[in-house]
């Protein structure tokens, strides 16, 4: 017991490392939330009216009748007259924002099948205004001549297709706000149990590491030899004060989790599945920093391995990255890493990650991430007692 009350002490004085991950923690949370408040109100604006210019030389029913059609929910304007410099002064200012030249001919060319007699003006050739009006206008002419060859007059078909492309569709946009739509606080909860893989793995390494490191020095490892304690019972004392640490870290964030998303639908449903990951996760965490400490290495090193090991895996894992947008190469890779699997159960519990909820890959990821736990466990011990017996020799 004195032995365990000793590594407390020797934490305290090395805390450092813990009170940086805690930071780290506290503002990840302060950003999400903060994002996710900005995320419900959002206003959109989607523009639908364009500023439309226009020389008819046709003079015909269907360049008429393009001419009504666009003119609904656009601004047309007639240029007859206006010599082409100046149109084109026009177009640059974005006095008019697409102006269409109907040749002679137009509609007999579009009645023979022939090439169409339209050319336009655009200060953007290839922007979304260009495509959009271009739409409109070849939907027309698709739709005026489906109606002739069904029999139909000029007249009438120039009638009918501008009925057809005037009818309203009626959409329903879904937002973070809609109950069924997850987003807002759920995106929250997500991120945090997310994030927890690679918090779990600093904190414990770079604030518990350090206290592991600081026991195994010569100077401990002297004294140690003048007193009755054996060396067994210091490497199970890190090993107890490390699992007990992680355990407090685990409480402490499960309950921070609970309090931002308890009212959050994805947290009522996965609420056993993000407990049990992230246990498990804490228990990982405790293995890779049992297995790092475990060599004889200098605290200037451990919070490099840590912060390669810990980012790396984070990266290649889907955990700062969206598994969707890895590479399927990439992602063979991280298989072979705990982190993978621990952010692959969490991917289960939130739409639009591509991976659905499945209780016999989650039993799989839950598995593999505890195999993860216990080869490095022992890998560590192994470690630790071929050092403990070559210092004893």
């Amino acid at each position: 017991m004195h032995l365990y009350k000793n590594f407390f002490r020797l934490l305290k004085s090395n805390c450092i490392g813990v009170v940086i991950y805690l930071v780290i923690f506290l503002a990840m949370i302060f950003g999400l939330v903060a994002s996710a408040s900005s995320m419900g109100s959002s206003d959109y604006e989607f523009k639908r009216s364009y500023k439309i210019s226009y020389t008819d030389n046709d003079g015909s029913e269907l360049s008429r009748g393009l001419i009504d059609y666009l003119s609904q929910e656009n601004e047309v304007e007639d240029y007859a007259g206006k010599e082409e410099s100046r149109v084109l002064d026009l177009v640059f200012f974005q006095v008019t924002e697409y102006h269409m030249d109907i040749e002679e001919g137009f509609e007999e060319s579009v009645e023979n099948d022939g090439g169409v007699k339209l050319t336009y003006t655009t200060s953007s050739e290839s922007g979304g205004l260009t495509y959009a009006v271009n739409k409109m206008v070849n939907d027309y002419i698709d739709a005026y001549r489906d109606y002739r060859e069904m029999g139909y007059s000029e007249a009438e078909a120039v009638g009918k297709a501008k009925d057809l492309l005037s009818e309203q569709t009626h959409a329903y946009v879904l937002t973070s706000e809609d109950e069924n739509i997850v987003g807002g606080m759920d995106n929250v909860v997500f991120y945090l149990h997310q994030f927890f893989g690679y918090l779990i793995i600093g904190c414990l390494s770079l604030g518990i590491g350090h206290v592991i490191i600081v026991s195994d020095t010569k100077v401990i490892r002297d004294r140690v030899s003048t007193s009755p304690v054996k060396k067994k019972n210091i490497s199970l004392t890190n090993t107890m004060g490390l699992m007990t640490s992680g355990v407090v870290i685990w409480v402490i964030f499960s309950v921070v989790a609970w309090a931002v998303g308890h009212d959050t639908s994805v947290y009522k449903d996965y609420w056993w599945l993000y407990l049990a990951n992230s246990f498990i996760a804490m228990l990982v965490g405790c293995s890779i920093t049992s297995l790092i400490t475990s060599f004889n290495i200098q605290q200037n090193t451990l919070t490099m391995v840590t912060n390669i090991l810990s980012l790396a895996m984070s990266f290649i894992c889907g955990v700062f990255v969206p598994m969707s947008v890895l590479s399927p190469a990439l992602l063979n890779v991280a298989k072979f890493m705990p982190l993978y699997w621990m952010s692959y159960a969490d991917n289960m519990t939130i739409s639009g990650t591509g991976i659905s909820y499945d209780a016999d890959k989650l039993i799989l990821c839950l598995g593999i991430e505890l195999l993860f736990a216990i080869a490095m466990s022992v890998l560590a011990m192994m470690i630790k007692s071929s050092r403990l017996s070559r210092v004893g020799s």
